[in-house]
């Protein structure tokens, strides 16, 4: 009887580590969602941490995972905002971009829970920059040049965090079963 209390512990703790692992491989969806699965990420690898000691996954290595968390996100602001400026749009059709974007996605989120809010970002990016830079320029095919480029820098920003939340989960199991 002595090796079924092992066995019944050693269950359970595969259990537990594939939840971990599956938790782990859906926080990218909650980046293509708009919410940060990159932090989902980092805090996942702390709870690993935490659970064992700070062994395999140490101090200096969540640390690193904060910074490309971080990372992601300053990837995000500046893309959304240079990407469009640097495609020929104004302060107002950057401005409106940004405040479109935040403005979508909350109106979306309210709408249609999470998928709402996520493509309230992506339209709201777009009409937004549409719209300043209609008002400051009168025209509406450069506008609607500005606000495809908007779309556009919002895509690749998502895209971004998206790989590197790949790239994190790839170096997290790396050092966990590797």
């Amino acid at each position: 009887m002595t090796g079924r209390p092992d066995l019944a512990a050693d269950l359970g703790r595969w259990l537990l580590l594939g939840l971990w692992v599956l938790a782990l491989l859906a926080a990218p969806l909650l980046t293509l969602l708009g919410l940060s699965g990159n932090f989902v990420i980092v805090g996942l690898a702390l709870l690993h941490a935490l659970a064992t000691g700070f062994a395999p996954l140490t101090w200096p290595f969540l640390l690193l995972l904060l910074g490309l968390a971080l990372l992601g996100e300053v990837v995000e602001a500046v893309v959304g905002t240079l990407y469009v400026a640097r495609k020929g749009a104004t302060r107002h059709g950057v401005l409106g971009a940004f405040a479109g974007g935040l403005a979508g996605a909350v109106a979306g989120g309210a709408a249609v829970p999470v998928l709402g809010a996520v493509a309230g970002g992506f339209l709201g990016s777009f009409l937004g920059a549409v719209a300043g830079q209609y008002l400051h320029e009168r025209r509406l095919e450069p506008s609607l040049r500005v606000g495809w480029h908007a779309f556009a820098g919002k895509t690749l920003a998502s895209l971004f965090k998206v790989a590197l939340s790949a790239a994190m989960i790839a170096l997290i199991l790396m050092k966990v079963l590797g």
